[in-house]
């Protein structure tokens, strides 16, 4: 009986301590760039929780004077050919392509990568601005290589206004006018390439924002700009 009762308050220790680990968790791996509840069955009410400690992306606010352009009709062309792979960190969720040189992205692709970097929080979709995904793509295939499968990690592409104010009140510097909330802008990192690299790479072959973090890249449609 005394070897059940201490086997018996083990347990309960242990299970006293799983909400303070949790608590002190990041939303993202810093290692393995894997979100934290990225199996959706274990994944908590993010509205109701106060358990998730977010990774930060202080994207800095545009001057209200900013001309923004959105360019939905623009196609989306693929000029060196390569093999993809899409990982959402947070629910897992994967794609992949094979892309042939100077491969034209078909409707349903677009349509598909457009659900792939939804809210996931609130499964809200929106159509993600082409330019964006044209540079995103475009970097993908320079960081490529032949015969080779390039495995991409995407942390975060369109955000709602609902995220973006459950973020500004629980992180730090999180702009209130977010290139998230209009679909113009994508987190993500390569394992293979470390973030400064990888920044490098995206402000000498895109015109837009590029910040620059530890453990990923912003990549954004607005004005051209950098920072880390």
């Amino acid at each position: 009986m005394a070897n059940q009762h201490k086997i018996s308050r083990r347990v309960f220790l242990s299970l006293s301590v799983i909400p303070t680990v949790l608590q002190g968790s990041p939303l993202v791996d810093l290692e393995r760039g894997i979100g934290l509840f990225s199996n959706l069955e274990r994944a908590p009410n993010w509205k109701n929780s106060d358990q998730i400690n977010l990774l930060n992306d202080p994207e800095p606010d545009l001057d209200a004077s900013a001309q923004l352009n959105f360019n939905q009709s623009e196609n989306i062309v693929i000029n060196n050919g390569f093999e993809l792979g899409l990982v959402n960190s947070n629910t897992r969720q994967e794609m992949s392509f094979q892309f042939p040189t100077n491969y034209r992205l078909t409707n349903r692709e677009v349509s598909g990568l457009n659900s792939f970097l939804k809210d996931w929080r609130t499964d809200e979709i929106r159509n993600i601005d082409t330019v964006v995904l044209n540079d995103f793509l475009k970097v993908c295939s320079l960081c490529a290589v032949k015969n080779q499968i390039l495995n991409v990690n995407v942390h975060s592409g369109f955000r709602s206004k609902e995220t973006n104010e459950y973020l500004r009140k629980r992180s730090y510097k999180v702009a209130k006018n977010s290139m998230h909330i209009l679909g113009k802008a994508i987190d993500f990192s390569i394992p293979e390439i470390g973030s400064r690299s990888l920044a490098k790479i995206v402000r000498a072959n895109t015109q837009g924002g590029v910040g620059s973090y530890q453990n990923f890249v912003h990549l954004d449609s607005g004005p051209k700009r950098h920072w880390s």
